[in-house]
């Protein structure tokens, strides 16, 4: 793997081509879309967002976290640990506030001691866009799970809801999506591609079909779908030992009673129940054994199996995504030594602290769909990503069924729209293009941009 240096060599942004608005804008094709691009990690399968903390700017990425709330961030601490290249820091960077002039915190405490639960205010950049005041929570480097993220969950003091504060916005919600994968080398690239992500928006353009859309509002704060099961469509070419199913063309099913799973935009392995995994497992010449402490290790297979073209159709509600099965293999180890693992596996019983779902649908499924969420409505939207995209087809989230434009889904007839709390400032940001947005009252904390949507790249 490679060093921050790296992966965030390159990155470019802009801004949407707005004037001064008195009103939302509607979202329309953009001549001039608000993009941060930058290479793809190589490594770990999530969602990450290039940025950087602090005056002078220091560049880390944050894991885009879907079910929290706050912006973490990777600090070496009152004794300077160095990061070492096992730990998160060496892929996405750190973030000393010793070294930024504009850096203040509340606890005067936080030089001399291990950062627990600190918190201070910092500028965060986002290419051409910089947020001011913006408060911070201080992770300690050298925790072994340790890492830098932005939340963007349904509380309203996360990152979308002040958007919304600060006029940038008109509703609470999000869409995102990641460039289809064209040629995979599992050994050397686990499938991550660059891709996007629209506050306030969905970009048409970016999928195919409507986008199915199902409630979570009962769930709330946990973002869930209706699983009803996977079919496996096994490469009748196959050189392993087949099954009994595996020489002819009709699926594998392994469906079970309709049941919610949470959506984790964190974390590359998805959970299925066991019955499930291990029909996956048989069907796809695998296997798992359960240890003694009841953990279920991920299946391990040569990574000259990716060769191998099988495909794993997920039926939601009444919809059903086909994910080719090498988007769940990744290097078992660093190197690979030619063995890759397979994150789909089986939930470990908890006693303590029992899930209250069957299964978890991760990243990796998740890079392959396009995401919407709106928390207005309390909706979630998938659809196929469109490996052939045409020109940006940007639309706005709204208040009125379906919130999502042209969704299909049991939508709300009437919702609780979020009113924006009061804001203070105004702010006017000016870009490297020449375009100018300006924002009509907007607080400490804005990240400027068109009134409408926001849209970034993913890593």
């Amino acid at each position: 793997m490679g060093h921050l240096t790296h992966h965030l060599s390159v990155w470019t942004a802009g801004l949407l081509a707005s004037a001064a608005a008195e009103g939302s804008i509607p979202l329309v094709k953009r001549d001039h879309p608000a993009v941060v691009s930058a290479p793809a990690m190589k490594d770990l399968g999530g969602y990450w967002l290039n940025v950087s903390i602090g005056t002078p700017p220091q560049p880390l990425a944050l894991l885009v976290d879907a079910q929290a709330a706050g912006i973490s961030v990777l600090y070496p601490g009152a004794e300077s640990v160095e990061c070492s290249e096992e730990r998160y820091c060496s892929f996405y960077g750190q973030f000393d506030p010793r070294n930024s002039s504009s850096f203040t915190s509340d606890e005067d405490h936080w030089r001399e001691i291990r950062p627990r639960y600190i918190t201070g205010l910092d500028t965060l950049t986002l290419g051409d866009s910089r947020a001011t005041n913006l408060s911070l929570r201080l992770n300690y480097v050298d925790g072994i799970s340790s890492y830098s993220s932005i939340g963007i969950g349904p509380d309203n003091t996360s990152f979308v809801y002040q958007l919304v504060d600060r006029g940038l916005i008109s509703t609470p919600s999000f869409s995102m999506w990641r460039d289809p994968v064209t040629e995979l080398d599992v050994e050397a690239d686990p499938g991550d591609t660059p891709g996007g992500i629209i506050f306030g928006g969905i970009n048409a353009a970016k999928f195919n079909g409507p986008l199915h859309a199902f409630s979570f509002k009962d769930s709330a704060p946990t973002m869930t779908v209706p699983v009803r099961g996977v079919q496996v469509h096994v490469d009748p070419t196959a050189s392993f030992i087949s099954t009994p199913n595996s020489t002819t063309t009709a699926p594998i099913n392994a469906t079970f009673a309709e049941t919610p799973f949470d959506l984790q935009t964190r974390y590359i392995t998805s959970y299925f129940p066991r019955d499930t995994a291990m029909a996956i497992y048989a069907a796809l010449n695998m296997t798992s054994t359960r240890r003694d402490d009841g953990y279920y290790p991920t299946p391990q297979v040569p990574c000259s199996r990716s060769a191998e073209n099988h495909t794993l159709t997920f039926l939601v509600g009444s919809a059903s995504f086909n994910i080719p099965w090498t988007a769940f293999l990744s290097p078992a180890n660093i190197p690979s030594q030619g063995q890759c693992s397979f994150h789909i596996t089986i939930p470990t019983d908890d006693d303590e602290y029992p899930s209250p779902y069957k299964g978890t649908l991760g990243s990796t499924i998740l890079s392959y769909l396009y995401l919407a969420v709106d928390y207005n409505s309390m909706m979630v939207g998938l659809a196929p990503v469109n490996r052939n995209p045409g020109d940006d087809e940007i639309r706005e989230i709204g208040t009125e069924a379906p919130q999502f434009p042209g969704a299909e889904g049991d939508f709300p007839d009437a919702i609780s729209a979020y009113t924006p709390a009061p804001t203070t400032e105004t702010v006017a940001t000016e870009t490297s293009d020449g375009w100018a947005a300006a924002m009509r009252t907007a607080a400490p904390g804005v990240l400027p941009a068109a009134v409408g949507a926001v849209l970034f790249g993913l890593v």
